[in-house]
Parts: C-alpha cells; sequence; structure tokens
C-alpha cells in the first residue's frame, strides 16, 4: 500500500504583460538554459500576430478580443518576486525587446513611465532598488542591459557590439523592431502599448522545486499519443454519417489513409487541405476550423472518397520522393528534393492543390510546375519573407490554379502559370543580389543554398549518402598574419570575398579547425578531397581542380555560380565567355 505523500503545489493562473512585467516577478535565466537564440523571422512573426490581434480588437472595440502568448515555467516562492526561467526565455526576451523599443519611440512625457515596464524605478522611501525586470545569462546579461533595457539605447545598432550569437539575435531583433515601428505613427505605437499592456496574456506556471519544474517542462513538452486535431475531426465526421455500414466504411478508409501518411504528418495533411480551402493565415485550432472552410466535409462520404482519399495519395508523393520520381518523372523530383531542403513547408499547399486538380497531371505539366514552384519557394526563402508573406504568395497560386481554364497562355504555357509564381523583375533582381551578398552569415539559408547550388552544378540533383554535410572557407575567416592568404588577398579583398558563395565549399565530414588556415596547395590536398582523391560534392571538385585561388578567380567563380542558378531559375543573366566553375 503507497504511504501518503505532500504534493509540492503547483500555481498556475494567467497574467496581463502589464503583471508579467510589473514588480510581482524579477526574471532571470539560469547558467543551464540554452542562449537567446530567436531569428528575425520569430521576432517578426510574433510581432505579426499580435499586430493582427490588436487590429481586430481596433475593429472592434468592445468585443474581448485577447492575445494568449503562451505559458511559461518559473521556479518561483509564493510572494517573492525572484523567477528563475525554465521555459519561456525567448518570449520574454523577445517581448523585453520589444518594449524597449516601443519606449524609445515614444516622446520623452512617456518614456518615463514606459522604462518601468523594462526596469524596476528605485524607491527610497520602500527600499526599492532599480534592476532589470528580466536577466539574461551571465554571458549576456550586460550587453542586454547596456544595449536594451537602459532608456534610449535601442536607437543605436548594437550588432558590432554583439560577441556572441545570443547577442547577435538581440541586435538584429531590436533593428528590426525599430525599423519596423519607426514607420508607425505614434498613435499606432501608443494603441501597440495598450494592446501588448491590457490585452495580452501568458499563464504562468510557478513551482518552488527546480525537479518539480524540470518535470513539468517535461510534461507540457512530451510528444506522446495525446488527441490529435485530426482525431477530434474524425470523431465529428463520423458523426455525420447517415448509417453505421457508412460510419464503417468512412471509419476504415480514414484510418487506412492515416496509416499510410503517418500520424504526426497526418496532421499536417489536414492544415495543408484548409490552407488551400481558407488561403490565409488561420486564427482558430484546426479541429474547430477545418469543418468551417471546407464545405465537403459536411458531406462525409463524398469527403473521404473526393478529397481526403486523392489528395492523401498526392501529399504521400511529395513526401517520398522515389514514389514521386516513378510517377512523374527525374526532372520533377529534383525539383522536389530542393524544396524539401528549406526551413517550411508552406510550398505544399499549391503543390498539393495543383496535383489534386489535375487528378493524374501529364509528366510535362508537372515539370513545368515543380520548376516555377520551387524557383518562387526559393525567391521566399531566400529574401527571407515572413510567414505572412509567404502566405498570401501562396494563396495567390492557388487561386490561379483554381481558375486556370484548360487552354494554354498566350505563350503556350497553362494560364496558372502567370504573375502569382512568376518573379518580377524586381525579384529577379533582387535573387541575384541576394547571391551576391556574405551569404554564409545567413546561418538558416547558408546550406540549403549551396546544396542547392551543388545540385545544380553536379547536373545530378545531387543526393548524399553522408548525415555530415558541412561548409567551409577556402580562403580562411582569419588567416595567419604574414602566411600566403594575407600575401595573396589585401584586406579588403577578404572582407569582400571571404563569405561570399564563390569562396564556399561543402564536405562530407566534421571541420577541422587546425586545417582552416592552411595554405591553398595544403588544403586541396589533405582537406577537401578524400582518399579516392575526388569529393562528392561538385562545388568543391571545382575548387580541387583549381590552380591557385585569388581575387579574379573568386570573381569569375561567383559569376559563374550565379548564371547557373539563374539559368535554372529562369532568370536572364548577362552572357560572358567564362568557363564553368
Amino acid at each position: 500500500m503507497l504511504a501518503p505523500i505532500e504534493l509540492e503545489p503547483i500555481k498556475a493562473g494567467q497574467e496581463k504583460l502589464e503583471r508579467v512585467f510589473g514588480n510581482a516577478y524579477a526574471f532571470s535565466i539560469p547558467s543551464y538554459q540554452r542562449p537567446y537564440a530567436w531569428e528575425a523571422e520569430h521576432a517578426q512573426a510574433l510581432l505579426s500576430d499580435i499586430v493582427d490581434a490588436m487590429d481586430q480588437a481596433l475593429a472592434a472595440p468592445k468585443e474581448p478580443i485577447t492575445y494568449f502568448l503562451g505559458s511559461i515555467v518559473l521556479i518561483k516562492a509564493p510572494g517573492a518576486p525572484r523567477s528563475q526561467v525554465v521555459d519561456g526565455q525567448q518570449r520574454l526576451t523577445t517581448l523585453t525587446i520589444l518594449l524597449a523599443v516601443l519606449r524609445d519611440l515614444s516622446d520623452a512625457s512617456k518614456q518615463v513611465s514606459r522604462h518601468r515596464f523594462v526596469c524596476e524605478a528605485g524607491d527610497a522611501d520602500t527600499g526599492a532598488v532599480e534592476r532589470p525586470r528580466m536577466t539574461l545569462r551571465k554571458k549576456d546579461a550586460e550587453y542586454f542591459r547596456l544595449n536594451i533595457q537602459e532608456m534610449g539605447s535601442t536607437g543605436t545598432d548594437a550588432t558590432p557590439l554583439a560577441r556572441n550569437g545570443a547577442q547577435r539575435c538581440v541586435a538584429i531583433n531590436c533593428a528590426f523592431y525599430r525599423r519596423k515601428l519607426s514607420e508607425w505613427t505614434p498613435e499606432r505605437r501608443d494603441a501597440l502599448m495598450r494592446f501588448l499592456l491590457q490585452r495580452c496574456y501568458l499563464v504562468i506556471i510557478a513551482v518552488e522545486n527546480v525537479d518539480v519544474a524540470h518535470r513539468v517542462f517535461t510534461v507540457l513538452n512530451a510528444r506522446g499519443l495525446d488527441l490529435t486535431p485530426t482525431d477530434i475531426l474524425k470523431a465529428d465526421l463520423l458523426e455525420r454519417a447517415v448509417d453505421e455500414t457508412e460510419e464503417e466504411d468512412l471509419a476504415s478508409r480514414w484510418e487506412a489513409m492515416e496509416e499510410i501518411v503517418g500520424r504526426e504528418r497526418f496532421v499536417e495533411l489536414f492544415q495543408n487541405v484548409r490552407m488551400i480551402f481558407q488561403k490565409e493565415k488561420p486564427r482558430r485550432r484546426l479541429d474547430i476550423d477545418f469543418p468551417r472552410v471546407v464545405p465537403a466535409f459536411a458531406h462525409p462520404s463524398a469527403f473521404v472518397r473526393t478529397l481526403l482519399e486523392p489528395i492523401g495519395d498526392q501529399y504521400r508523393l511529395l513526401m517520398n520522393r522515389p514514389a514521386f520520381e516513378e510517377r512523374y518523372g527525374e526532372a520533377a523530383a529534383k525539383r522536389l528534393a530542393h524544396l524539401q531542403r528549406l526551413d517550411n513547408g508552406d510550398w505544399l499547399a499549391p503543390a498539393l492543390r495543383f496535383l489534386w486538380n489535375d487528378g493524374k497531371p501529364g509528366v510535362e505539366h508537372v515539370e513545368l510546375f515543380m520548376r516555377k514552384l520551387e524557383t518562387l519557394a526559393y525567391f521566399l526563402f531566400l529574401s527571407r519573407a515572413d510567414i505572412n508573406a509567404r502566405i498570401s504568395r501562396y494563396a495567390a497560386l492557388i487561386r490561379d490554379i483554381e481558375d486556370a481554364s484548360a487552354s494554354p497562355g498566350a505563350k503556350g504555357e497553362p494560364t496558372w502559370s502567370g504573375r502569382s509564381v512568376a518573379l518580377s523583375h524586381a525579384e529577379q533582381t533582387t535573387m541575384l543580389a541576394i547571391l551576391d551578398e556574405d551569404v554564409y552569415e545567413k546561418t538558416r539559408v547558408r546550406l540549403p543554398l549551396l546544396l542547392r547550388l551543388d545540385g545544380e552544378v553536379s547536373g545530378k540533383g545531387a543526393t548524399y549518402a553522408t548525415d555530415v554535410v558541412t561548409i567551409e572557407h577556402v580562403l580562411p575567416q582569419n588567416p595567419e598574419p604574414n602566411g600566403d592568404w594575407t600575401k595573396t588577398f589585401a584586406a579588403s579583398d577578404r572582407a569582400a570575398w571571404t563569405h561570399k558563395l564563390a569562396n564556399l565549399v561543402l564536405l562530407d565530414r566534421r571541420a577541422n579547425s587546425s586545417a582552416r588556415n592552411w595554405d591553398f596547395a595544403t588544403k586541396k590536398a589533405r582537406y577537401f578531397a578524400t582518399r579516392q582523391g575526388v569529393s562528392p560534392f561538385a562545388l568543391t571538385t571545382g575548387v580541387i581542380y583549381a590552380e591557385d585561388w585569388t581575387p579574379a578567380r573568386l570573381e569569375k567563380r561567383q559569376t559563374e555560380l550565379k548564371r547557373a542558378l539563374a539559368k535554372t531559375w529562369d532568370i536572364p543573366f548577362p552572357p560572358n565567355d567564362a568557363t564553368p566553375p
């Protein structure tokens, strides 16, 4: 028999940001936590979602419209403000940056009042000392205090002062919020400040014991076989069946499709079907939205037979390159492989709509569609378009697919291949300009882009057996002061070329720090080549066979690499007589 025990108390409740960033809490990040890592796209998404909710609230001022920012887990004793953040660091830090930028963009009369949400003011009468509302890890706390929390500090770009990735993320997100909100009127910024403090809230889970806090965090983030939105939708659908026989048939068909696709991906399939019909960013849970926006769901048998099964079959192919290639050909499958490397799957909805729309389209039509879709997807990826921009563009493409007639357009192409999928001249120019930037500094972009480029240079679509692919610089990032590299490259040339496409190669093994500063000949022979004397990557092989590595060669190589991508993406490129890299 189990003996009775006293359970550790857990306090949970929702709090407005006005109170979250008030005297009841003094947040700190324990040293064991990972550093701040939200990039600009995360900061953009947070602001975009908050602004969407704010605009809805402004349009309906009498409606109780709020915005839920999620839950955070704290180690906190009752009645004491000291709060160690176990889960929620990224959101709290980003919200602090946003509040600091709004503070610094305010007029002088409001700055002092708004500063109290970033730093607690000292009070001699009560004994309170001035302190920041949030303290980052020891490595980053001072940087955050000086460049975010001090009044007026967000007006200066702190990126050059960043000493690590966390500080760089802080600076980049601060600069984004400053740039974005500077375009607003003071009245609209005031409205955002009020909405943040009065209508945005967090659920705060506070425990006194670190072990309990970690167990709560684990449970909240566990991936078990919990009820999914599609489980709820299945129950809803079966309730609509006309009789027991139809119910059994529908359940069998539904479960067979779920097994083929996989439980987690089955939810993703439904999310993409919702996007096809809704054509905008979802604002409600999937199980609530889906019956509302997908008319066929009201007719269970027709939904399963004419929508779920055929579109599920196409989704399965999009998740399985060999099966996709068997049905639609090698050229289309190569494009699919490149799409699968991107850091988002928003392209899936228009791909599904096209394949489902045509039933079993011909190989040539699928090849053309995948070529254009991949070009658009890489433009949105390279330009770091946020989720709202991506959804808007893909929704327009879905509409074009649905509106397309059977007859070809003026140039012999189908009518869906119009402006929603084709890049404008300005977008083509932007895409080429991005390729000339320091792509190595774009952490989320660089590996997919280099793999995409390698596939084009190799002409094989390039898939690799290795699980480890690293990016290496030919010209080192930090060459020896008096070595061969500094003799060949002036300081200005090193600054111009170090992080460019032309200077980067791929390796199928982990980085070797001792090899990075070797001279060019040694690097080629001992680092870039394999035991067989070649590399599996075409980009790297081109370097191995180069006689030297100079600014002139880099300039020539950069042009040819850009030309290779421009050709595959149907972007006009000035001709020259240079040989391939």
